[in-house]
């Protein structure tokens, strides 16, 4: 299951193996979603939690760029400068809990 991000190739997909399937079906869906994204391994039990995070997290990470933005623009920056100060930040931010595996700062 690959979220929207997967157009530009960087999805947040999720799998399970079903009792039927064998390792190489994971095998061979890994490398499918790993050409649109990261891929992650759940537990079937799991995917309506998946569905709401990962699913519509986009959704709710546009929305918040948005009104960053929005409150640059307000605070007397032109909208391009807004938008893209606001895109980079989340972009570096989200790069940095990616790479360090935590959002703690220190």
């Amino acid at each position: 299951m690959p979220n929207t991000p997967a157009a530009i190739g960087e999805a947040a997909s999720v799998m399970s193996l079903g009792t039927t399937a064998a390792e190489e079906d994971g095998a061979l869906v890994a490398k499918l979603f790993g050409y649109v994204g990261k891929m992650f391994k759940a537990d079937e039990k799991m995917f309506d939690a998946v569905t709401g995070l990962s699913g519509s997290g986009p959704a709710y990470i546009f929305l918040a760029i948005e009104a960053l933005a929005d409150e640059g623009v307000a605070a007397g920056l032109p909208r391009e400068l807004a938008l893209g100060l606001a895109s980079q930040t989340v972009l570096g931010g989200a790069t940095m809990v990616s790479k360090r595996g935590s959002i703690r700062v220190c």
